[in-house]
């Protein structure tokens, strides 16, 4: 009886691990594009580019943390001097990465303005500062965004902490 058990609890473990929030560790990985699936290496991530949408992944199992729309994270970079001194530790060589989901309305944030150090939600318009810990720019948000601390281990950008705030829009 525990045989027939074991495949359902292996599929059980899958799931959660796929939907779990990033862990240290973790790789970043292209979430759609040519590069679908493939680890980002910071060379890969140019200053005032659009946002990166990408997903953590397992190094070791390769299980892609793709379970929870809340695992959705936009990677950018910027010069460093454009980067506050409380932002730079959470940073890996100018690189930042930010939940990609709008702490107004929940939308996923795709745009970046001409600052090139503002991510801007395309649904209303709410933007954040990347260089500084995702601060509100400009409104409908209420909310700043929070931060993924990375870092660089062996030339990878990875997870190095837990993401530093509340994901997603309000809750009610």
């Amino acid at each position: 009886m525990a045989i027939p058990a074991l495949p359902s609890a292996l599929a059980n473990a899958a799931l959660d691990a796929a939907s779990m929030r990033p862990q240290p560790g973790d790789l970043l990985v292209f979430m759609i594009g040519e590069n679908q699936g493939e680890t980002i290496a910071p060379s890969q991530v140019e200053v005032g580019a659009r946002p990166i949408l990408a997903y953590p992944m397992d190094p070791v199992t390769k299980t892609l943390r793709d379970g929870s729309r809340f695992n959705i994270i936009a990677v950018g970079r910027l010069d460093p001097s454009e980067i506050e001194d409380d932002t730079k530790p959470l940073s890996a060589d100018g690189v930042v990465a930010y939940s990609a989901v709008c702490t107004h309305n929940g939308c996923i944030i795709t745009e970046n303005n001409d600052t090139h150090h503002e991510f801007v939600c395309n649904c209303h318009g709410s933007t954040f500062d990347v260089g500084n810990k995702g601060k509100i720019v400009v409104g409908p948000a209420t909310r700043r965004l929070a931060i993924l601390p990375l870092k660089l281990a062996d030339g990878n950008v990875t997870v190095a902490a837990d993401f530093d705030g509340r994901l997603g829009p309000p809750r009610e």
